[in-house]
């Protein structure tokens, strides 16, 4: 595991940022503030015009930024003729299969994309443009998008954490120049085993704390609901162990911490906490504020899924797509009184 360090950009590559939403603005932002060449485009309409309108602007805990940003709606990617070599994807996982599609004719025949996603997505990318031309990533990095044009950054740089799958490609090395602007990048080979310890982790921080309508902070301060919350890591760690995953080091821990610790979910759950902001809203929390489709079911419903494949159940996991159904369709409201809800059911 090799940490960069940041050095200077190859201007004559072409690259493009696709779909920057809330953690997309935050990175395309620094890249573009240390001087990048970028094009990005983006599917919400109001969030591209207003960028182009007043720039990005970026909330900070302790100041505010704008930024300057060469923003396109994504239609116009489609009037594009030069192929890209390198192209950043940071959208949604469920959204993973027809972006893809979408972007696949304008990336160069020895191009790679950056999939800049919560979930296990490079296989489905993979699939579509080839596995040589995908290139894996793990993002440790919260942030809020509410307003368009205007995001709320609740991991600073310093804190924020990117672990690149350590392939062979020509624009390796820039893609890593390009992040380290963002944060701490390091190069891993094992990255589908780091990519399940950021599934394990957003297992436990995403959906659970989001049916409460609480920060993740102050969900996992909520009376029991720790407790529950460390025996979905527990079930998502056996299962990953099941399937051939390793331990490994993410968010800055050193493989010591992980190969020391006797309880693997509450390290990740605690590291997590202690890098986000008390007020910080996960993503899953402001979909369901939104009123739009979450992440629970490329993220708990994908770890039911893999363990159905291996013979066994997932029940805890299981708990928090039924109650993100009901959510979804009204019979649920996001409060606290859910604790004993995911109780009962992780109890049956």
């Amino acid at each position: 595991m090799t940490v960069v360090m940041k050095c200077d950009i190859d201007m004559r590559l072409k690259i493009c940022f696709v779909s920057i939403g809330a953690n997309g603005s935050a990175i395309a932002a620094n890249m573009i503030a240390a001087g990048a060449d970028i094009k990005c485009y983006d599917p919400w309409p109001a969030h591209v015009d207003a960028i182009q309108q007043k720039g990005l602007f970026i909330h900070l805990p302790d100041e505010m930024q704008n930024q300057s940003i060469p923003i396109y709606h994504l239609c116009e990617l489609a009037e594009t003729a030069e192929p890209f070599d390198v192209i950043f994807m940071a959208s949604k996982s469920y959204d993973t299969k027809w972006i893809t599609e979408y972007i696949a004719p304008h990336l160069a025949h020895d191009g790679i994309v950056v999939a800049l996603q919560n979930g296990m997505t490079t296989d489905e990318i993979a699939g579509i443009i080839g596995a040589e031309r995908v290139l894996s990533c793990v993002v440790e990095l919260s942030c809020e998008l509410f307003t368009p044009g205007q995001i709320q950054r609740n991991t600073p740089s310093k804190k924020t954490w990117f672990a690149i799958e350590n392939k062979k490609t020509p624009y390796l090395l820039e893609i890593l120049k390009l992040l380290e602007n963002a944060g701490t990048v390091v190069q891993v080979d094992e990255i589908q085993s780091a990519k399940w310890m950021k599934l394990l982790v957003n297992s436990m921080s995403l959906g659970p704390f989001a049916l409460l309508g609480k920060p993740v902070q102050e969900g996992l301060n909520t009376p029991g609901m720790r407790e529950l919350i460390l025996k979905i890591g527990e079930e998502t760690q056996k299962i990953g162990d099941m399937l051939g995953f390793t331990p490994f080091p993410i968010m800055g821990l050193s493989e010591n911490d992980v190969k020391t610790t006797n309880n693997l979910p509450a390290l990740l759950m605690d590291t997590l906490a202690g890098h986000i902001g008390p007020a910080a809203q996960d993503c899953i929390l402001q979909d369901f504020i939104r009123g739009r489709r979450t992440e629970i079911e490329t993220i708990n419903g994908f770890i039911v899924a893999q363990a159905k494949a291996a013979g066994i159940d997932a029940p805890y996991n299981q708990s928090i797509i039924e109650m993100g159904q009901k959510v979804k369709t009204g019979e649920l409201e996001l409060q606290t009184e859910n604790v004993a809800y995911l109780a009962s059911l992780m109890s049956k």
